[in-house]
């Protein structure tokens, strides 16, 4: 590939700076070279299109399917019909204060993912770019099944910013360790708090949110491995994936073990970068764990707006906590179709049958596919200003300004 730099960056190879020519030969060789990235670029783009054009497909066939799900539900629920009745009588300050919850949240997840950066990365990053990053993070982990597409899209914006890809994947890494110790630590409070009530009224699903945390704990042990028995963690997952791979789960267990082996050196780099920012990782466990705290308090808020106050905050908060933790385990794309029904499992005790669907409506258009609506415009918009960035010096350059100004890989001719 041919590579166009500006001056002061850090070039792939070694680039030969450009000059103003004197001669008619000279700009010519110049425009003529220009001429050459510039078309570079554009085949570059073009192959980037063909390679993601069945993910961009994929992607509308799946929110198509989700907002389906949405309707086939509502048409099923008897009350569907009193969904406008319901929203026209909606408590407009506390419909602003949902909002304002949903802003929060996005924000504490930006906050975590910069406190991180502080302390990993010497260099530059913003709040408004932690804002980006982790709006993409969410976009693309609402899009992958079990969340799983967030933390590499991460790297790959990170790494725009300026952030090598060591560092950022140290970084996400750290930031998923953290969320899982404060989630976990939320299933146990809400045990505590309101594990008694709950499970003498919902016996059978009570067990299935602690399914969920015992996954995720899971992780957090596995994680823990890592770092103090980093050889054992190893020989247990090669034995797992050759057992997944007898019954048919597992494909290619060489890809899989190799693909495990380097999350397992990321996760052991991770865990020595907490050893040595112990205090400050602490700090970031407490962000994360308000960070889930903003997250649960949603319903609450829409639960007031629907006019509702018989319930407490506590009650709303530790139930969306359990109801989180249960549809962690469905591996769907924003664990569509689990969310939906669990809400109408989990919150029927808090709201009526007549406002149940609306409150489930409005919960996930709010906490999820304005996530979608946020993120691919912030994409969209990042996309056209690299390939502006891009642009500007090969076709200044073209057009004979700023020749002076431009770095190219490609040896001058005139100098052989």
């Amino acid at each position: 590939m041919i590579v166009c730099t500006r001056m002061g960056e850090s070039p792939p190879m070694q680039p030969v700076k450009t000059a103003c020519f004197s001669d008619n030969i000279g700009n010519t060789v110049v425009k003529a070279r220009m001429a050459v990235c510039f078309f570079a670029i554009q085949a570059e783009r073009v192959f980037m299109e063909k390679k993601t054009k069945k993910t961009k497909i994929f992607r509308f066939i799946y929110i198509g399917a989700s907002i389906l799900i949405l309707i086939i539900i509502g048409l099923v629920d008897p009350n569907f019909r009193g969904m406008f009745e319901a929203l026209s009588s909606l408590n407009v300050m506390w419909l602003y204060i949902t909002i304002a919850v949903v802003l929060l949240y996005w924000l504490t997840d930006a906050w975590l993912l910069k406190d991180i950066t502080s302390y990993i990365h010497r260099g530059k990053f913003s709040m408004l770019n932690a804002i980006k990053v982790a709006l993409i993070g969410l976009y693309y982990g609402a899009l992958t099944p079990s969340s799983t597409g967030g933390q590499p899209m991460q790297v790959v914006y990170m790494r725009r910013r300026n952030i090598n890809t060591g560092t950022a994947t140290c970084i996400v890494f750290i930031k998923f360790i953290v969320y899982e110790l404060a989630l976990c630590t939320f299933y146990i409070l809400a045990v505590i708090l309101k594990g008694a009530g709950f499970r003498a009224d919902n016996p059978s699903i009570f067990w299935l949110t602690t399914l969920g945390f015992l996954l995720n704990a899971l992780i957090v042990i596995f994680v823990w491995l890592t770092m103090v028995r980093k050889k054992f963690a190893t020989r247990c997952a090669h034995a797992i994936i050759r057992w997944l791979h007898r019954i048919k789960i597992i494909k290619d267990p060489v890809k899989a073990t190799a693909s495990f082996d380097t999350t397992i050196d990321d996760f052991h780099s991770a865990m020595q970068m907490i050893r040595t920012h112990r205090v400050r990782v602490i700090f970031s466990y407490l962000i994360s764990f308000l960070n889930l705290t903003v997250m649960f308090s949603m319903i609450y808020c829409l639960y007031r707006a629907m006019g509702l106050t018989e319930a407490s905050l506590l009650s709303i908060v530790t139930t969306q906590a359990f109801l989180y933790l249960a549809t962690s385990i469905i591996p769907t794309p924003g664990s569509a179709g689990a969310a939906e029904g669990g809400f109408y499992i989990y919150f029927s005790a808090f709201f009526p049958e007549s406002m149940r669907f609306v409150a489930m409506l409005m919960w996930r258009l709010l906490s999820y596919y304005l996530v979608l609506f946020v993120g691919t415009f912030m994409i969209v918009a990042d996309e056209i200003i690299m390939i502006r960035r891009k642009k500007k010096p090969v076709l200044d350059a073209a057009s004979g300004e700023g020749v002076s100004s431009v770095n190219v890989n490609i040896q001058d001719p005139l100098k052989r």
